[in-house]
């Protein structure tokens, strides 16, 4: 039987999902070992990668791929949802530091390998948020919108992207393309979010 795209896809990812989750920053959720202090600073951060990651993707998806619903999963409103509940104002959030390192994304495959690390991070956040949930006690999506996806049916988004990513790749290649562009990403990822 024929490997498909996305277990590919998910063997190549694996080393670096692997020491993020061993020593990135956001290893302490789980362990419930973050402060709150801490837990906003790491939201601040994200907001600075994925702010500029979904413009980059928006604007390589660029109506093209209708099936996808890109509009559906863009995730930045959560966070900035989540950094209001924390205190941070609408002001402060427009003056975070941005990455200015995903310039790469220059091709759709580039946009979908970044993607795919966002559709794949949904999965991991619902054991965030469940651990957010229990250190802090936050309630009906306050404060872990961002890791909750603010209740969306995240196992059936994932099924239909994963879809969609297997008859991408079956109608026009591009596997290697997508897959150096998510490697790329986890990287200068981690690197953003180790840099607090």
């Amino acid at each position: 039987m024929t490997e498909s795209f996305m277990h590919r896809l998910r063997e190549e990812i694996m080393p670096l999902h692997d020491e993020a989750e061993k020593l990135g920053p956001l290893s302490k959720i789980p362990e419930k070992k973050v402060t709150l202090e801490d837990y906003k600073r790491m939201l601040e951060r994200l907001y600075g990668f994925v702010s500029v990651a979904e413009d980059a993707i928006e604007a390589q998806i660029n109506g093209q791929c209708a099936e996808l619903d890109y509009e559906s999963r863009k995730r930045i409103g959560y966070l900035e949802k989540d950094l209001i509940f924390l205190g941070s104002s609408t002001g402060s959030i427009a003056q975070l530091p941005l990455c200015d390192h995903i310039t790469y994304v220059q091709t759709l495959a580039d946009a979908l390998g970044v993607l795919y690390l966002f559709e794949g991070s949904r999965l991991g956040g619902l054991v965030l948020s469940k651990a957010l949930r229990e250190r802090f006690g936050f309630v009906e999506y306050r404060g872990y919108a961002y890791f909750g996806s603010n209740g969306l049916e995240v196992a059936a988004m994932w099924a239909s992207f994963k879809d969609f990513m297997e008859n991408y790749v079956e109608r026009h290649g591009e596997g290697d393309k997508i897959i150096n562009s998510a490697k790329k990403c986890f990287v200068l990822l981690n690197e953003w979010l180790v840099a607090v």
